[in-house]
Parts: structure tokens; C-alpha cells; sequence
């Protein structure tokens, strides 16, 4: 069962990036990259492994510190005003880490407390972990973390929805409820940019994302 969306989350600009750019041991990763998602928008970014998404994401994110340009979420800048951006945003890495010593249910109960949301029955459906959701998170497969984590971010409300290859791992089951959970979340008026490597990957076309190319360091529309 996927949560019931949320009353809209109104917002001018769910995100907004402006020239942004990062370099590794001088190699130019990103270079003056700027791209918008509206409010309600699904955007696909294509690319590669090697391309900068997973760069391009943490930067928005926070995880990665870029070199110059701006991130603003939902009207905040991500710099400026990192706790009212972050508190605006849901991100989903693509490699998942868990905290250790939490159980998969303390840490719904932590990411509840977090976004000041009630911890709800739906969340646990989403979650499908049965009687393991009482077992140590750090016991999980990368399937179950997927959910677990789907399942955590689903708790409250957010501008902005950030996934990195969202159905890596997941059987056919989850990565419906997975799909069906970010169109839900779009529809409640989220901007939702999710990481892919294939344009021609179906699900995208299930979320009528618009498609935008990272390649060399620069985005582009495709042709």
C-alpha cells in the first residue's frame, strides 16, 4: 500500500540550480550546470555511469560541497538556509547506508520524529518487511533497504523528491509501489528529479518525466 499523498506542498520553484560546478583532483565533473524542476514536475536525469549524477545529486543534497553556483529548494538556499532547504527535500542515494543498532521499525519511528509526521500503518506496508522489520536494519538486503528507506522519506511532506536509480534491487512488486509512490508525491504537487541511465528505461515514461542528458560535464535537452 503506498502512503496517502499529502496535502500539496505549495512551493514557487520546487528547485531551482544555478551555474553549478565541481571538479575532483582538477577534473571537471560538472561545469556550470543549471536546471529547474517545477513544482509537480518529474524530470529524469540521464546518463552514464561516470557522467556526475550521483556528484549532481549530492550536491543537492548536501552531500557533495560544489565549487561554485547555488541549489535552492523550495525558495531556500541550500547554503544560506541548509536546515529549511533540507527539511524541504526527500533524497534517496543510491548506495544506502544505515545507521547501526536500529531496528527497521525505530528507524521509521526516527525519520517520524525528524519530519514531525505520525508514524503510519501505510509506512510499514511500503516498508514490506513483515516480522523483519523488528531485526537490525544492518541485516537487510539491498531490496529491503531500498523499501525501508522509501518507506522512511514517505513520513511527512516535502517540496522535493531526489532519487538515485530508485529501483535498483527492488522485485516487481516494490518497484510498482516505488512508482506508484513518486507519482503519488508528484500529483501532491512534489518536484521529483530522478536518476537514471537509460532514456528509454519504461518506468520514466510511466512518470512522463522530462529527460535531461549529463554528459561531459554539461546538461542537455535530448534531441
Amino acid at each position: 500500500m503506498v502512503p496517502k499523498p499529502p496535502t500539496c506542498y505549495f512551493a514557487a520553484v520546487s528547485l531551482s540550480i544555478n551555474g553549478l560546478s565541481k571538479r575532483f583532483a582538477g577534473r571537471i565533473v560538472l561545469e556550470e550546470i543549471s536546471l529547474g524542476v517545477a513544482p509537480g514536475e518529474v524530470v529524469a536525469l540521464i546518463g552514464p555511469n561516470g557522467a556526475g549524477k550521483s556528484t549532481l545529486l549530492g550536491c543537492i543534497a548536501g552531500t557533495v560541497i560544489a565549487d561554485s553556483g547555488t541549489v535552492t529548494i523550495a525558495g531556500h538556499d541550500l547554503k544560506a538556509a541548509p536546515i529549511a532547504a533540507r527539511a524541504a527535500l526527500r533524497y534517496l542515494p543510491q548506495e544506502i547506508d544505515l545507521p547501526a543498532g536500529l531496528t527497521g521499525r525505530e528507524l521509521l519511528e526516527l525519520h517520524a520524529a525528524i519530519f514531525t509526521a505520525p508514524m503510519t500503518p501505510a509506512a510499514l506496508d511500503l516498508a514490506a518487511l513483515g516480522d523483519a522489520v523488528d531485526h537490525l536494519a544492518t541485516t537487510y538486503s539491498v531490496g529491503m533497504r531500498r523499501r525501508l528507506l522509501l518507506a522512511a522519506l514517505s513520513l511527512g511532506d516535502a517540496a522535493l523528491w531526489v532519487t538515485d536509480e530508485p529501483f535498483a534491487g527492488l522485485d516487481r512488486p516494490s518497484q510498482a509501489a516505488a512508482l506508484a509512490l513518486l507519482r503519488a508525491r508528484a500529483a501532491a504537487g512534489a518536484g521529483v528529479l530522478v536518476a537514471a541511465h537509460d532514456i528509454d528505461e519504461p518506468w520514466l515514461r510511466e512518470l512522463g518525466a522530462r529527460p535531461v542528458i549529463l554528459g561531459e560535464g554539461h546538461l542537455s535537452e535530448p534531441a
